[in-house]
């Protein structure tokens, strides 16, 4: 069986909506699917609706996710959470708070860009991404891109937005510990997400210290060999179900290129399925 427990939709920074998605995952058969949208859960219901029309049956087993934007020694880390009750108020009060300070942030990127003469707005964002809940970086790329400053959104992260640029605001910084802890309120699971992008293994190894559940072992970004036995071999060190997904977004130039060009097998992360 095949599964994907990673990808995002246009609640976040995805280009698909939740019922494209939907559609993806049937084409490709697949058995099991999380969205995990940034620091965003209202996909999850259009996804369920969808399934309500294009998979009756239920053929697809819908997991329940979110990855969430945490912050170690200045590096901007992600967390899984799977299979949380989605009505814990202190779950929905955190997102509804990170939410507005990605407002501020983007409302302030955009004030920054047009102070050394990228000329975009709030306006061109909203009615270019009108159903986005959760604005990042992306979404002003594409502003870039479609005004001639930019090519690809690969150029705008290494130039415009790169992080020691103008035109870089940092998101609001929030420990691990505490993400896990909001995650673990609401009977969740947290997973720390793609380790390799981390960039730092020793960072890696020191955040295992925390209360984890699972590490993201299969991912895009994983792409060899070493990157999988490295990384399974520190999940089961410290006692951790492995897990693992696509990362897919839909974002010319950020793969994976196209939905089934990355799946998992169901057999590497049995003891993640068996907690579903």
């Amino acid at each position: 069986m095949l599964v994907d427990f990673h990808m995002h939709s246009i609640y976040s920074d995805g280009v698909k909506s939740p019922e494209e998605l939907l559609r993806h995952a049937l084409e490709c058969n697949l058995s099991m699917m999380a969205l995990t949208d940034h620091d965003e859960i209202d996909g999850i219901k259009a996804l369920r609706t969808a399934q309500e029309q294009l998979d009756p049956e239920k053929t697809i087993k819908i997991i329940n996710g979110c990855e969430f934007s945490a912050d170690y020694k200045d590096k901007s880390i992600h967390i899984l959470g799977y299979r949380f009750d989605e009505t814990n108020k202190e779950l929905r009060d955190f997102i509804e708070y990170f939410k507005s300070k990605r407002e501020e942030r983007i409302d302030e990127i955009i004030r920054r860009c047009n102070n050394v003469g990228y000329f975009i707005s709030k306006d061109k964002l909203l009615k270019k991404f009108p159903k986005t809940q959760a604005y990042g970086r992306p979404h002003i790329g594409q502003l870039l891109i479609d005004g001639g400053y930019a090519k690809d959104i690969n150029d705008v992260f290494k130039g415009i937005l790169r992080k020691d640029s103008p035109c870089y605001v940092p998101k609001v910084k929030v420990e691990v510990p505490y993400i896990i802890d909001i995650i673990h309120k609401a009977g969740g699971l947290a997973v720390m997400a793609h380790p390799k992008l981390v960039s730092s293994d020793e960072y890696v190894v020191e955040m295992l210290a925390y209360d984890f559940d699972g590490m993201e072992v299969y991912h895009t970004k994983h792409n060899d060999d070493d990157d999988v036995k490295r990384y399974k071999a520190l999940a089961t060190k410290h006692n951790l179900f492995i897990t693992g997904g696509s990362d897919y977004h839909g974002i010319p130039g950020k793969a994976p290129d196209k939905f089934g060009d990355y799946l998992v097998s169901s057999e590497n992360v049995s003891e993640f399925i068996s907690l579903l």
